[in-house]
């Protein structure tokens, strides 16, 4: 049995998946950036918990085609509330797969030796970046190495869930009305990337029955497509 059923209409071209994919490529002294219980660089993804598990809240919101002609996305998929939502509630995982790259601190990211095959899709959503001074090998002949930039995201362009379905707000409303937040997941101490609803003063926000489930891409994501 699959850890979760297809949600209604989902696309034949995307594998549908409730769990995180740890990329193959993904180096593995890494993993204690994105686990808690990875304490050493030493940690396999074996000698750590399975990635969550996140199954589609079928009770909050639905995948539905978008044929409004005035819609940025009209003709494409959109995620949409079935009932109510209160502002400050947890809508749905991130889910895709995990993969990571380094960049030098004192190299540009846009040079084609830093090229990444995920930086050009639409689905890729940053997990963590942080600075990282990697330790010294017997082979080094610099005492100290060079820090370097981890950056580690999400991408759902080929395996994802419905999140992947969730439109920027631009051309639709004038804000969100939800937001991507980074967590650490408990039980397991893998981190994941959740969205929920934005809550407004009073307890004012959240989402209506049958309102779309708009977020804001970032300025990177239209600036790197406007240039």
């Amino acid at each position: 049995m699959p850890d979760d059923p297809l949600p209604s209409n989902w696309p034949s071209s995307v594998i549908y998946t409730a769990r995180p994919i740890l990329s193959p490529h993904f180096p593995p002294d890494q993993l204690q950036y994105i686990n808690r219980l990875a304490t050493t660089p030493t940690h396999t993804i074996r000698s750590l918990p399975p990635l969550p598990l996140c199954k589609h809240p079928k009770d909050l919101v639905r995948i539905k085609l978008i044929t409004q002609p005035e819609h940025p996305a009209n003709g494409q998929n959109g995620l949409f509330a079935v009932r109510k939502v209160e502002g400050g509630c947890k809508v749905i995982d991130y889910v895709g797969v995990v993969h990571s790259r380094t960049l030098s601190a004192t190299a540009s990211s846009s040079s084609s030796a830093n090229h990444h095959p995920y930086e050009e899709s639409d689905y890729d959503l940053s997990l963590i970046r942080c600075m990282s001074v990697p330790p010294p090998t017997p082979s080094t002949t610099n005492p100290k190495p060079e820090p370097v930039l981890v950056d580690i995201g999400i991408d759902a362009a080929k395996h994802g869930n419905a999140a992947r379905m969730i439109n920027d707000y631009r051309g639709i409303a004038p804000k969100p009305n939800c937001e991507f937040r980074q967590v650490w997941d408990a039980q397991s101490g893998w981190a994941r990337m959740e969205v929920w609803t934005i809550a407004g003063a009073a307890g004012a926000g959240g989402l209506r029955k049958g309102e779309e489930v708009l977020v804001s891409y970032g300025k990177g994501f239209w600036a790197a497509r406007t240039s």
